[in-house]
């Protein structure tokens, strides 16, 4: 059986390929999607397994052009990624053909198990299939529209439920709609009275989005962990273990520990409060900041470049100066997420201006409506859903910059995106 991979890592590659060859299988492989679908046609594969982000074509094109093309259509497909997706991701990839959708780290017997399963498909649907007689096919599809009326109906029948609760229930969210208005300007008064309680808020409301950067900058390096571990043992099995093998794997294996210990450290680092006015380096704190989204803005193909004119050093809180940062930055992203961006990119600009360091973040996502622009630093204002965000969000970066830095924190649009900007006094430049 011969199986294709196509994937952009190249340490994923080699030890794919070689857990495959070790069970006798005929394995190639390709950089990305357009040089994968080139070797398909060229001489077509029993099976692909394939990442999904990958430069010039992903895995879903890939996919795609396969599953839609007369000479490969009956090649089966495997999505194997480390990449974070959502449910209506797998729903799609298993829409357009493929057999499986899997998420690294798997353990190799598994994830063997998983190929063999899918051969053993493929190789099951190349058997001819006896005709039913005409009688019996007939049966079967009466059977088949009897029960798709039976789920209609008992939808419908859910659905006039529903309909019926709704309208018992209006007259209440009537009335409790009454009394909303001044409910929340009540709430908002009482926020204004503890703004540094809010801002500890802030930090907690974010640790939900470092967590899942650093969940997702782990993936990969856990499923490398997993795959040279369980390399070790596969190759003693199969007499290809050598002192050689055995100390790259430990060498790789100890640059992986490293670098999540890294992570950790600046996560540590972000968590903690400042206690005191420091002087701090403001392109230092920048490339902290940018390091714990790292993984998500290369997930998603997100370009980040930072001009900077001199090292400026300026007086405050780095650690609240960095939350207003990450907050900005996670906006940004979303923006060009939520737009669909063909090629989306955020641009960090460092520069004097009469005696202030100022800091812009800008992106090419639009821009925000004109309607709302002037609403957008007011507590509870968000254009997302509740369970995306509270709105507090840019309330507390500017109550951040504004109250407790003396700084000032605005926005505007620039034509292709919008830009935030920070001047905060500037203490001193170094050269």
């Amino acid at each position: 059986m011969k199986i294709l991979i196509a994937d952009d890592n190249a340490d994923d590659r080699v030890l794919l390929e070689r857990a495959l060859m070790n069970k006798g299988y005929s394995v190639s492989s390709a950089t990305n999607g357009v040089r994968a679908l080139e070797a398909a046609l060229d001489s077509p594969p029993d099976l692909i397994i394939s990442d999904i982000m990958m430069p010039e074509m992903d895995g879903f094109e890939l996919c795609r052009r396969v599953k839609t093309d007369d000479r490969l259509r009956q090649v089966a497909f495997i999505f194997y990624t480390a990449t974070y997706v959502e449910e209506k991701d797998e729903q799609l990839a298993l829409s357009l053909g493929a057999s499986r959708f899997l998420i690294k780290p798997l353990e190799l017997p598994e994830f063997l198990g998983v190929v063999k399963a899918v051969i053993d498909e493929y190789r099951a649907q190349q058997l001819p299939v006896p005709e039913r007689p005409l009688a019996q096919q007939e049966e079967l599809d009466r059977m088949h529209v009897e029960a798709l009326t039976r789920k209609l109906e008992k939808k419908v029948s859910q659905l006039e439920a529903e309909r019926e609760a709704l309208l018992k229930s209006e007259e209440n969210y009537r009335r409790l709609n009454d009394t909303l208005e001044e409910r929340i300007k009540q709430a908002v008064d009482d926020l204004r009275e503890k703004d540094r309680i809010l801002i500890i808020q802030g930090r907690q409301a974010v640790m939900g989005e470092l967590i899942g950067n650093i969940a997702h900058q782990w993936r990969q390096p856990l499923n490398m962990l997993a795959l040279l571990a369980q390399e070790l043992p596969m190759s003693y099995q199969a007499g290809t273990f050598t002192k050689e093998l055995l100390e790259a794997n430990v060498t790789k294996t100890m640059e992986i520990i490293q670098q999540m210990s890294r992570t950790i450290e600046d996560f540590r680092s972000y968590s903690q409060p400042d206690r005191e006015k420091i002087d701090f380096k403001v392109l230092q704190v920048i490339a902290k900041t940018l390091s714990l989204l790292e993984e998500s803005f290369k997930a998603h193909l997100i370009r980040t470049e930072i001009e900077q004119e001199g090292d400026p050093v300026i007086n405050g809180y780095p650690n609240e100066y960095s939350q207003v940062l990450l907050n900005i930055l996670s906006n940004a992203r979303d923006a060009l997420l939520a737009r669909k961006v063909a090629s989306p990119s955020i641009v960090i600009r460092v520069f004097s201006e009469n005696g202030s360091t100022v800091v812009t973040v800008t992106d090419n996502a639009g821009g925000i409506p004109p309607e709302i622009i002037d609403k957008i630093f007011e507590p509870y204002f968000t254009t997302k859903g509740p369970e995306q965000g509270t709105g507090l969000g840019l309330f507390i970066s500017k109550t951040i910059i504004e109250k407790n830095m003396n700084g000032v924190l605005s926005a505007r649009n620039t034509g292709v995106g919008a830009e935030f900007r920070i001047n905060m006094k500037q203490r001193r430049a170094v050269p």
